[in-house]
């Protein structure tokens, strides 16, 4: 327990000089809009996520589902894959949206605060988002 202590200490005397002379470096009023980034981002980017990841998933279920069935276009294969592939793919996609978009938050924030990445709704339309990108 003192070991775990005596290293925690260690550490935080070590990092704690150089966040502050970082800090110093970029002023103020940067660190509080980089900070806002990251909790906004982290608070925003998840809803947003699931949004996306889930409506992705349900597509990417459907059209998966229906070419396994044989027929990508055909509308029994799309209402069998809709009401199976497609929720799964929704059940996963939005998981892995709201982890994403928390992941966003994080990265961006920091880098790239008050952008369309840092609240995951970056690419060029609502569906085109990659919830597994990791």
């Amino acid at each position: 327990m003192r070991k775990n202590l005596v290293i925690a200490i260690m550490l935080l005397g070590l990092l704690l000089p150089l966040s502050i002379r970082s800090a110093d470096a970029i002023g103020p009023v940067e660190i509080m809009k980089k900070i806002s980034g990251v909790v906004l981002g982290v608070g925003a980017g998840p809803a947003v996520g699931g949004a996306r990841g889930f409506t992705k998933g349900w597509l990417w279920g459907t059209d998966a589902t229906a070419e396994a069935l044989g027929d990508p276009n055909g509308v029994p294969h799309k209402i069998i894959g809709f009401a199976t592939g497609g929720v799964l793919g929704a059940a996963a996609g939005g998981v892995a949206g709201v982890l994403m978009g928390a992941y966003d938050g994080v990265q961006y924030g920091w880098d790239s605060p008050w952008s369309k990445e840092n609240f995951s709704w970056g690419g060029s339309g609502f569906t085109d988002y990659d919830p597994f990108k990791w």
